[in-house]
């Protein structure tokens, strides 16, 4: 089989293209044909050495994908060829609480990915696709969708009717407007692009923020909302512009921080702990999630015929030109390769 591997890591150009053995299942595996993989900011950080532990050369990246089954290992049940599959990056997280020990399983990271024709997966982490999803939505809606649902969910507890603050237009922030309308709450986005709110509204935004015209973005929602603010926060701007953050909550909040990337505590000096009291704010650190919540996630989703927003799609041989892609920052939604 053709696969990519993370090469020299220095970044998109020490990628390199491989061939290996073909793959066979173990025992509680199976052996999936990979259709198409989805890119995530992570992976990024992977091919730059800034996520995780040291990594060997050899190792396949990307956390995302969907592929159909092709064989199923001993003691396999429940299971047959030529289903399609995908399965969290976390892929020993079946349910439960959160716990380190899943890293040591994370595709794309410590374990092989599905930037390549062929995967191994544990049957156990397998999710099975909704029939009206396409390749593309499913190869890029399992990292999304388990931490959305982690973030809004599980731990934001939403409630049909809340107001659920999306910021930006990558790949989480679109598929938590998605999954928010799905689940009858409202939703209010940002973003530095009018054309973006623009899609953004299409796809049922109810309140849309330019934070370039406006970076007093916080104050611009209160006054959307007539003073409401936000019920629920899947927070991917971290802690530089948590001060901003929590001015845009309302009264008894939920901020899930998926991200963090924009800094650090120690850069952060307008939060004001009063705020946070006085509005009986909670924040969690949202470590994406398990099988359960991305089955829960495609469940809701696939009952509302959501379809995954994919801004590009690049060949398997044009992988790194997806990356290029991604680092440019100026897709909204996800990023694609076909295999």
């Amino acid at each position: 089989m053709k696969a990519w591997e993370i090469g020299s890591i220095t970044g998109i150009d020490g990628m390199r293209l491989a061939e290996r053995a073909d793959l066979v299942a173990g025992p509680g595996q199976v052996l999936v044909e990979v259709i198409a993989a989805g890119l995530n900011y992570r992976d990024l950080m992977v091919l730059e050495g800034r996520y995780g532990t040291p990594k060997p050369a050899e190792r396949i990246p990307l956390a995302d994908g969907v592929g159909r089954i092709a064989a199923l290992g001993e003691g396999v049940t429940g299971w047959s060829p030529g289903e399609r599959v995908i399965a969290p990056h976390f892929s020993t997280w079946i349910d439960g609480p959160y716990s380190l020990s899943v890293f040591a399983a994370d595709l794309g990271s410590s374990a092989d990915g599905w930037l390549a024709q062929q995967i191994v997966l544990p049957a156990a982490a397998l999710v099975r696709v909704p029939d009206a999803m396409s390749d593309l939505g499913a190869a890029t809606v399992s990292v999304v969708a388990a931490t959305v649902w982690h973030a809004m969910v599980a731990f934001g507890q939403v409630q049909p009717g809340e107001l659920v603050l999306a910021q930006g237009t990558g790949g989480v922030s679109v598929f938590a407007l998605q999954l928010a309308k799905a689940l009858g709450a409202q939703v209010a986005i940002t973003s530095s692009s009018d054309a973006k709110l623009a899609r953004c509204r299409e796809l049922g935004a109810d309140f849309t923020v330019n934070y370039h015209e406006r970076p007093d973005w916080a104050a611009a929602l209160l006054e959307a909302t007539g003073g409401r603010g936000a019920d629920v926060v899947v927070d991917t701007l971290g802690f530089d512009v948590l001060g901003e953050t929590v001015a845009a909550c309302a009264v008894n909040a939920r901020i899930g921080t998926v991200g963090a990337l924009s800094g650090t505590p120690q850069a952060q000096a307008g939060v004001s702990q009063g705020m946070l009291i006085a509005r009986n704010i909670a924040i969690k650190g949202i470590a994406s999630g398990s099988r359960a919540m991305l089955e829960a996630a495609l469940d809701v989703i696939g009952k509302a015929g959501t379809e995954p927003v994919v801004d590009a799609t690049f060949a398997f041989a044009d992988a790194q030109e997806a990356y290029r892609h991604l680092a440019a920052g100026a897709h909204l939604g996800k990023i694609a390769i076909t295999i």
